[in-house]
């Protein structure tokens, strides 16, 4: 993606720091059921008390989608409702929670190792797997801080 700093800003702000909300409710949850409890499959303690805000629910599009409009950016709408579709399917699929997170784990990795590799084999004369790792070892450290620089230092297109 190539996205300035205020898109990344609002990228991360509507996909990923909306469960931040989880901090204020994790003193309560923990004091009624124990640190052991927050590793549970579900939070729901049975008090009665949300542990998520109106956010997390789809009347947060009268919030998000007004700041999108006004800043001019479908990707707080964007990355929001990708958040509250997996929040949703995350519920759906409680009693299954592990076998399909585990899937979805897997098969990210599975993909962008895939994808990784196709686009370094097209590169290479003789390419298999076991230099494509090597490649990955030697080089990781490395592009990992290119990655966070190109994010970081962009300057602002708009």
């Amino acid at each position: 993606m190539s996205l300035s700093r205020d898109e990344w800003f609002a990228a991360l702000t509507f996909g990923v720091l909306l469960d931040a909300d989880h901090l204020f409710a994790l003193p309560r949850y923990v004091g009624d059921n124990g640190w052991a409890a927050v590793l549970n499959q579900s939070w729901d303690d049975g008090s009665g008390n949300t542990w998520k805000s109106l956010l997390h629910l789809p009347v947060g599009a009268f919030v998000v989608a007004p700041l999108s409009v006004g800043w001019r950016l479908l990707l707080p709408l964007s990355f929001w409702s990708v958040h509250v579709g997996l929040d949703y399917l995350q519920l759906e699929l409680a009693e299954y929670n592990t076998a399909v997170e585990t899937a979805i784990l897997l098969g990210s990795v599975a993909g962008i190792t895939l994808i990784g590799y196709r686009r370094w084999a097209e590169l290479e004369e003789d390419p298999n797997f076991e230099k494509y790792v090597s490649h990955l070892r030697a080089s990781g450290p490395s592009s990992m801080s290119r990655w966070a620089r190109s994010i970081f230092s962009r300057s602002d297109s708009t």
